[in-house]
């Protein structure tokens, strides 16, 4: 009686004996961030968002802000959403509650939502606690409340 012997390598060795043109290689090119997400419009996530026929939307686009120079600035408008901190330190959401606009203090400056400083006006983060001094050397304090 005769014995089978198979071998698995032979198949290994047949592959390898093909020319170089009959061994194709697929490969695609690592997919981007920018290739997967394409937001539409780079609304702010903090503005509230506005629907079509939504009565605070009329007359001007989603996330649209007042600029400062168009607005009369108050820093005793102003509301402290949050209070966050990283490698590189402390940082202050604030609210204007007449306007809706955010502004961030950060590194003792105040900013505006498209990065630009707010004149003549300087803050501190303390803890729980922001305080804002402005160029007359009135000084204002909002603290952080609790979530009811």
């Amino acid at each position: 009686m005769a014995k089978i012997v198979f071998f698995p390598f032979t198949v290994l060795f047949a592959a390898a004996a093909l020319p170089a043109a009959a061994q194709v290689a697929v490969s695609t090119p690592a997919a981007t961030v920018e290739q997967f997400y394409k937001p539409v419009s780079l609304r702010d996530p903090l503005v509230v968002s506005t629907v079509y026929g939504d009565s605070k939307g009329k007359g001007k686009p989603a996330g649209a802000q007042p600029s400062v120079a168009a607005t009369t600035f108050t820093v005793y408008g102003l509301t402290l959403t949050g209070i966050m901190e990283d490698s590189r330190g402390r940082q202050a959401l604030l609210r204007d509650a007449a306007t809706g606009a955010l502004y961030t203090l950060k590194g003792g400056r105040l900013t505006d939502s498209k990065k630009k400083a707010v004149p003549g006006v300087s803050g501190l983060v303390k803890g729980r606690q922001v305080i804002l001094m402005t160029e007359d050397k009135k000084i204002h304090q909002l603290t952080l409340r609790e979530k009811e």
